[in-house]
């Protein structure tokens, strides 16, 4: 498996949309942050895995950042694949503790999964 980018912007080795739908498919429910951490950590193991086997010449890829594998997430729930579970929790994220206003992690999950 190539870990370089083609012509047309950055290609990811694993696809954003399948890991999202099997994410959420395997957990049930989950906020996108912890999504987004979880593709990276995928990603992470699967450039060790092929750290050995780099030729001269291969280019690094690039890790999507939040805002942009948000995109995906919001693309998603637009095509009907993922909705939004109802839930929503304010962030535990200590740098907002002494905060007035705190972001929150909306859950979602695949479409008709209970």
């Amino acid at each position: 498996m190539e870990v370089e980018p083609r012509r047309g912007g950055n290609r990811h080795p694993l696809s954003v949309r399948a890991f999202i739908l099997d994410h959420l498919a395997n957990t049930g429910e989950d906020y996108g942050a912890n999504i987004h951490r979880a593709y990276n950590r995928a990603l992470d193991s699967l450039a060790t895995e092929l750290r050995g086997n780099k030729r001269k010449g291969q280019k690094h890829y690039h890790k999507p950042r939040f805002s942009s594998f948000n995109k995906y997430m919001n693309l998603l729930a637009r095509e009907g694949l993922i909705e939004f579970t109802g839930r929503e929790e304010e962030s535990d994220n200590v740098m907002f503790s002494d905060k007035e206003w705190k972001p929150v992690r909306r859950y979602y999950r695949v479409k008709g999964g209970q």
